[in-house]
């Protein structure tokens, strides 16, 4: 829309107005966009790990079985269980290999640092 010069408070009020409406509409617009968000988020979820996932054959049923597993509290707990260890693993792996890269590099180091100094020495 184009800008309007406000010249007294007679349109003053009528923008305001107009810009109260707005605002209601576009509101109403995203509590709409939010609903929808709230009913599909979890096949959108699934669609993002694995595309196509939420609604087809032998894949869509996986998804509905990790659904009602999602749903119920002993299947919830047992993933959780099965995700932290996994992460666990990982991360104590991650960390086992860090310290001996560093370990490595002191250890050159000393090595490396140690023979020039005996060979200048000499």
């Amino acid at each position: 829309m184009a800008k309007i010069k406000i010249k007294n408070i007679e349109m003053l009020d009528q923008e305001v107005e107009r810009l109260q409406r707005r605002r209601r509409r576009l509101e109403d617009e995203l509590g709409a966009r939010v609903d929808h968000l709230r009913d599909n988020y979890k096949s959108m979820a699934m669609n993002a790990v694995v595309p196509g996932i939420a609604g087809s054959g032998v894949l869509g049923i996986v998804g509905g079985l990790a659904k009602t597993a999602f749903k119920s509290g002993t299947g919830k707990s047992m993933l959780t269980n099965i995700l932290i260890g996994a992460v666990e693993f990982l991360g104590v792996k991650l960390g086992v290999n860090l310290f001996n890269k560093i370990r490595n590099r002191r250890h050159r180091r000393k090595r490396n640092g140690t023979e020039p100094d005996a060979a200048d020495g000499e």
